[in-house]
């Protein structure tokens, strides 16, 4: 599931802040259509991945930063299934690289779990 999250100041503030206008930014993403950018920067809506890749690109901001509630709902959601990804590795006939996917499994979980978002 993902949610719609206030993203209209982070796409202004970060295109204001250079000399580009809508117009601009519409004919980086090879669209001459401004208002379909004009909506992303106006509305309560994410971005679309290719508006956060171009700003990612242009103004070196992290794409997760215009996504937070997907990344922590995906974060939740790998918390819940590694765990049973691991057990189903352990009680599989054992394949050479079995110990290597429950390990790295098991650092990202840590990872995951220590995160504080």
């Amino acid at each position: 599931m993902f949610f719609m999250i206030p993203t209209t100041l982070n796409l202004r503030s970060f295109r204001k802040q250079t000399c580009l206008t809508q117009k601009d930014i519409a004919d980086l993403l090879g669209t001459k259509d401004v208002s379909q950018y004009s909506r992303h920067e106006t509305s309560n809506m994410h971005p679309q991945l290719e508006i956060c890749l171009l700003y990612h690109l242009l103004f070196n901001v992290p794409i997760d930063s215009f996504l937070p509630a997907q990344k922590e709902e995906m974060r939740k959601r790998l918390i819940r299934r590694i765990p049973n990804i691991i057990d189903e590795y352990r009680y599989q006939l054992p394949l050479p690289d079995t110990e290597a996917k429950i390990s790295f499994l098991g650092n990202i979980l840590s990872t995951l779990t220590s995160q504080i978002l």
